[in-house]
């Protein structure tokens, strides 16, 4: 499985009434399914485990069950607007990574 990954700095004003009432909703899941994507989540970050600042306000994950899937993504015309609406909720730069899972666990199966 891969994972495309966007986290928001704590540093930089991010706007959540905006991202959750406005650009999610542009993100809708059969817009995600349709794009390639089989799931996304939001994470707020709390705090860290030892209680040291956390770099992070937010993390966004959007899994994708092949490279394929995340190449066809990155592709769809739909991903300018998205794009383009970050400067709405977000002044910097997201810093974006691309993972793959390995493992993992889950007590459903």
């Amino acid at each position: 499985m891969i994972v495309l990954t966007f986290c928001y700095k704590r540093d930089i004003p991010f706007d959540d009434q905006y991202y959750f009432h406005s650009h999610l909703p542009n993100l809708s899941m059969k817009a995600v399914l349709e794009m390639g994507a089989t799931k996304y989540e939001v994470k707020k970050i709390l705090s860290s485990a030892d209680g040291s600042p956390v770099p992070y306000s937010y993390i966004f994950h959007l899994y994708f069950e092949t490279k394929e899937g995340l190449e066809r993504f990155i592709g769809d015309p739909r991903i300018k607007a998205l794009q383009d609406d970050v400067s709405n909720y977000y002044i910097g730069k997201q810093d974006i990574f691309i993972e793959e899972i390995v493992t993992s666990f889950t007590s459903a199966g």
